[in-house]
């Protein structure tokens, strides 16, 4: 993402993320039509026409298969964007990341306002010589917090789907633990459930393949680590369970599509007022 926003849209046939995914920066999920099944951290949730989701900074999520077709919008972005002219407000604008439904039906009629607010969002946003763009975006973006607040205060708990109960253990299991050696067959056996069967249903109900969600969770907290202790690279390799330096750097780059080093320089320039938000 360049600057502190940005806003996409997409038409598509029935396919999934192609991969792992999360950011240093808040995430609003609309769709206009058809369905999808999307996971977050230890849940899925059937997402339908007229729904948003919210995903906070640093959520491992994915869109997974869901109708044959389906229209949707992600707006992306910062800290920065409503600081600190909200500062006082923070809390209430950004209630709707951390609210436990996570996600909002809009009837309608509700449909139509979001709807307006975003497609003014999309004008501003590719109009970049637009004078005052940034504030209009900004004030945009506000009304569309604050009406989604309203609606979950209003709103009754929205039923995510049920995961598989053991896979639910499994998750628990190395959200705890991923800093130790982890593979599936030492998992899947510790869970009594053979490694083809596990590796079905693992993929089934997350939507990531066992090795990539164990890499997520290890390179997601060496990123926390880069961003806040003076850790050397090789320690927060083997903190986060990596033994092999390379490996560790591999699998890092893959993921934040730069090197350790890479994005600690990043970091660091970011807090200096020079830099951007990691994808």
């Amino acid at each position: 993402m360049k600057g502190d926003y940005q806003i996409s849209f997409s038409k598509a046939e029935n396919i999934e993320m192609p991969r792992f995914h999360y950011h240093d920066h808040y995430e609003i999920y609309y769709l206009f039509g058809g369905e999808r099944y999307y996971y977050i951290e230890n849940r899925t949730y059937h997402v339908k026409k007229g729904s948003m989701i919210f995903i906070k900074k640093n959520d491992i999520h994915k869109t997974l298969l869901g109708g044959k077709h389906h229209e949707r919008t992600v707006i992306y972005f910062t800290d920065r964007l409503l600081e600190p002219r909200h500062d006082r407000h923070l809390d209430l604008l950004l209630s709707p990341f951390h609210h436990p439904n996570r996600i909002v039906e809009f009837n309608p009629m509700e449909q139509n306002y979001i709807e307006n607010l975003i497609f003014q969002m999309k004008n501003e946003y590719v109009e970049e010589g637009r004078q005052g763009r940034d504030l209009y975006f900004e004030s945009l973006l506000v009304q569309l917090l604050l009406y989604a607040h309203r609606k979950l205060t209003e709103a009754s708990e929205v039923a995510y789907v049920p995961m598989n109960k053991n896979i639910m253990e499994v998750i628990d299991y190395c959200n705890s633990h991923y800093r130790k050696p982890l593979t599936m067959e030492g998992v899947s056996a510790r869970f009594y459930i053979s490694p083809f069967h596990f590796s079905r249903l693992f993929k089934r109900y997350t939507g990531f393949n066992f090795p990539e969600y164990i890499n997520t969770l290890r390179i997601r907290e060496a990123q926390k680590l880069l961003r806040e202790t003076p850790y050397k690279v090789i320690e927060i390799a083997e903190r986060v369970g990596y033994m092999n330096i390379t490996h560790f750097n591999r699998k890092f780059k893959q993921v934040a599509s730069m090197s350790p080093l890479e994005y600690k320089k990043m970091i660091k320039a970011s807090s200096n007022g020079h830099g951007t938000d990691a994808k």
